[in-house]
């Protein structure tokens, strides 16, 4: 699909929301300056704001034109009719953005999103995974799971370079985010996915979930006393304990391994933990966001968090002083199916603001799905993930400020 086409390159769409409106000022300060865009949403009064601080930023590149949209389907399908790619940062997306999936999917148009929600990922690849690749939509539900996937591509990308389809066995991961606070639009879309899913799929959810192959579960090679206190001792690693985002990442990482099999292979299985100090910490760690997620299933402790703790959505920790307190580290090692010595390891690294980083990489994902060729083309389209975008746009990802490194 030629952006020629179209009215629009990119259409930021909840523009003034809290990641979204830091992606609309990333492209201000570092798009090529012809770039054909629109930042839309349901406010006209916020637009208008975000339009003149986009003006302050760069007067001298085109500036973004203001679309005011309902979310009724066919003013959605309208838009998505007028634009080659849709960065949406409408959430919680299981309750407001299956209409804007739906319309790119339907008319063709590329779409990439800040989703961490997988039950709802599952349900939009059941529903429109086909309607996409038949229209050639490639469409990134969840780019803000970039750097877990990123890591565990570059692993079995590495083993299938250097020892060809043999592919890669057990990859193991370590995720460690230093936060200074989450947005009122990320704690908004924890409690609400609660509400709707429960927390089955977070304490207890099938790591296959999103794999486009039938045969999905594989078993975990954890011992059972770490299945069910959370700490184990990996080689490499040290002592690691569960990790709130694993199912999310892993569920990712195995939809990546299931689109790509020539270069993960039949093999491929990801696990991510928690990096921790020692055996007391590891357990007490798991016990600790069991008996969270257990508490907030409770409805009146619901009603209470979403009235008086959580702040209201579009708000976010201050960028400045998260630039320089914030900080992110995914680290995968992992090698060829049955080989007990041969390792490779990658390394994702990222010190500043994570809500900068994560509007970042949504908009060099568009870039890329734009004006690149990439795995994602090769498949054609679909409900696909950061990983599909290949080495183009890791690329892309060392020229914002990541450190993204492999050792063989």
């Amino acid at each position: 699909m030629s952006s020629a086409t179209r009215e629009y390159d990119i259409v930021v769409l909840g523009a003034s929301g809290y990641t979204a409106s830091i992606g609309a000022e990333y492209i201000a300060r570092n798009s090529r300056t012809d770039l054909k865009w629109a930042i839309a949403g349901r406010s006209s009064g916020k637009l208008d704001l975000l339009a003149e601080k986009i003006k302050a930023i760069n007067p001298d590149r085109i500036q973004p034109d203001i679309i005011v949209v309902t979310m009724e389907q066919q003013n959605l399908n309208e838009m998505a009719g007028r634009s080659s790619l849709i960065i949406n940062g409408i959430g919680p997306y299981h309750l407001y953005s299956t209409p804007v999936v739906e319309a790119c999917a339907m008319m063709g148009t590329h779409y990439i999103g800040f989703s961490l929600e997988t039950p709802w990922v599952e349900q939009m690849i059941s529903k429109y995974h086909k309607i996409a690749a038949e229209n050639g939509a490639i469409i990134i539900p969840t780019i803000a799971l970039c750097p877990s996937d990123t890591v565990s591509f570059l692993v079995a990308k590495t083993i299938h370079d250097r020892y060809g389809d043999v592919g890669a066995g057990e990859v193991n991961s370590t995720a460690k985010l230093d936060i200074q606070g989450m947005s009122g639009g990320s704690l908004n879309t924890v409690l609400s996915l609660i509400q709707s899913y429960g927390i089955g799929w977070i304490l207890f959810g099938n790591p296959w979930s999103l794999s486009a192959t039938p045969q999905r579960w594989k078993p975990n090679s954890a011992p059972l006393l770490s299945r069910i206190f959370g700490y184990r001792s990996i080689p490499g690693f040290g002592d690691v304990t569960t990790s709130f985002l694993a199912i999310c990442n892993e569920s990712v990482a195995h939809r990546s391994s299931s689109l790509m099999p020539k270069i993960y292979g039949p093999h491929f299985n990801f696990h991510e933990y928690l990096p921790t100090t020692g055996p007391i910490a590891g357990i007490l760690t798991h016990l600790i966001l069991r008996l969270v997620m257990l508490i907030i299933s409770f409805p009146p402790v619901q009603w209470i968090a979403a009235k008086y703790l959580i702040p209201a959505s579009g708000t976010g920790p201050d960028l400045a002083s998260a630039a320089d307190s914030e900080r992110q580290e995914f680290i995968a090692i992992g090698g060829p199916f049955n080989s007990k010595g041969d390792q490779v390891s990658a390394r994702y690294l990222y010190e500043g603001s994570l809500y900068y980083c994560s509007a970042a990489m949504g908009v060099e994902a568009a870039l890329s799905v734009l004006g690149e060729i990439t795995y994602a083309h090769e498949i054609g389209g679909g409900i696909l993930t950061a990983a599909t975008l290949g080495m183009p746009f890791i690329e892309r990802l060392r020229n914002v400020g990541i450190k993204v490194e492999v050792t063989a």
